[in-house]
């Protein structure tokens, strides 16, 4: 089943009289339980296509579907309720609130939908045990590692137990050791939870860990290829 489906997008970006053709006649299905890789050089629109993948960012022409849905006839509150409970988005910056504790942190998307975090108390403990850090849950920000911080990032995509996660260079501030650990965990949440993942990476170690690579140049597609698992 198709989870994800791009059909001729366009997008482009006018700078005065300039106009920047960053993405051109993308076409592209993602099915469930795939976990896909983009990469390309910088500036060949890989985070503008995870973007509009996700619907924070609109195609200048062409249709993006989510779960069947086209995500050009959503309303502004709809899309919201996509991007915050359907979809998780874990990008490379951690953006965790400093004065929150690691269980706050994780239970932001649940505040912010107006939902009681004590009704999910199990689902909370249920990402705390996938990241591995049920023993840190009180620590805040400032006293975990990077790659802490990450998995506390993950777990917040998590808590709403979207069907798709987009990733942005997620490991692009960590080592290299770390961030193998961090897209072993991917790779797990991948086929343990059956999560449909994309993400754009510059790492091809990264890109490995994935089941599809597609290789994005000038703001098209260049090539895609199976990875063996």
């Amino acid at each position: 089943m198709s989870v994800i489906e791009v059909k001729n997008v366009n997008r482009d970006f006018v700078n005065g009289k300039e106009t920047a053709h960053v993405l051109k006649d993308i076409n592209l299905t993602v099915e469930e339980g795939e976990f896909v890789s983009i990469m390309g050089p910088s500036g060949g629109g890989k985070s503008t296509l995870l973007y509009l993948l996700g619907g924070l960012d609109m195609p200048t022409s062409g249709n993006v579907k989510i779960n069947g849905v086209d995500l050009s006839t959503l309303k502004d509150k709809e899309l919201c309720h996509m991007r915050n409970e359907e979809v998780g988005f874990v990008f490379q910056f951690y953006n965790l609130v400093p004065n929150l504790n690691v269980e706050d942190n994780i239970a932001l998307p649940l505040m912010i939908a107006g939902k009681n975090k004590n009704d999910y108390k199990e689902k909370l403990d249920e990402c705390l045990k996938i990241i591995g850090m049920e023993d840190k849950r009180k620590l805040t920000p400032r006293e975990l590692s990077g790659g802490q911080q990450q998995r506390v990032a993950i777990a917040r995509a998590l808590v709403f137990d979207p069907k798709i996660l987009f990733l942005d260079e997620p490991i692009g501030n960590l080592d290299s050791k770390t961030g193998m650990k961090i897209m072993e965990l991917f790779k797990e949440i991948n086929k343990k939870y059956n999560k449909t993942i994309v993400q754009v990476t510059h790492s091809g170690e990264a890109s490995k860990y994935g089941t599809r690579l597609i290789r994005l140049v000038d703001g098209q597609i260049q090539s895609e290829i199976s990875i063996a698992g």
